[in-house]
């Protein structure tokens, strides 16, 4: 059913908590997982302010990225390269997945939404409504919130 499966990781607590749930099943579709960090510089910043992004968040999510192939080379799960993205966090996951043929994506969420956060569309609500592929939102309990 699903052979590749792709987790966005930003370091936030919503996205840690969908990583278990990522591997999880992957391990059980024997899928490879396929993970990507977001640098969020956008195309219309000029080369000095993409390069200070990209030298203050890349190193981080690298580490982060790489933390996280080595889980799931721990659990004898395939894996892909991770990858560093950038540009606008929803549009940068949602291409990955085009390109890389990904059948699922996993990501966390706060839960937000409604009539409280009318404005503020979160980037996995962005990726929900956009996305080709099913997205297993994995939803913070109270006490991680």
């Amino acid at each position: 059913m699903f052979d590749r499966i792709l987790v966005p990781i930003d370091g936030s607590t919503a996205a840690k908590n969908a990583i278990p749930y990522a591997l999880d099943v992957a391990e059980t579709y024997d899928a490879a997982l396929y993970t990507l960090s977001v640098v969020g510089a956008s195309g219309g910043e000029d080369g000095e302010k993409r390069t200070s992004m990209y030298e203050k968040f890349g190193p981080e999510s690298k580490r982060q990225v790489e933390e996280l192939l080595d889980r799931a080379r721990e659990k004898g799960i395939r894996t892909a390269a991770g990858s560093i993205a950038e540009g606008k966090p929803h549009r940068a996951i949602l291409r990955y997945a085009d390109e890389q043929d990904i059948d699922l994506i996993v990501m966390g969420t706060h839960g937000r939404g409604g009539i409280r956060y009318p404005l503020r569309r979160s980037v996995t609500e962005k990726v929900l409504r956009r996305a080709d592929v099913p997205v297993l939102t994995i939803r913070l309990g109270e006490a991680e919130e």
